[in-house]
């Protein structure tokens, strides 16, 4: 399975996309992607994902996705 980082606009990882699911970095579980947004774990809308950025419901770009690593890799 193919993993990808989710990074803040700095540049800074802060968690990880696993299949469909959304991860800290220490591996807990915080929410999940259905069509296009992630979810959190109370299936309120947390951010749109457009191409590999993350938009918040004002529009406002607040993070994007890394290249895809598969776990071989890490």
């Amino acid at each position: 399975m193919n993993t990808r980082g989710i990074y803040d606009r700095d540049g800074e990882v802060f968690g990880y996309v696993a299949g469909n699911q959304v991860f800290t970095l220490e591996g807990v579980l915080t929410g999940v992607i259905r069509d296009r947004v992630i979810y959190d774990l109370e299936n309120e809308r947390r951010w749109q994902i457009d191409g590999d950025a993350l938009v918040n419901i004002r529009g406002e770009v607040e993070g994007y996705l890394g290249a895809p690593v598969s776990r071989d890799e890490w």
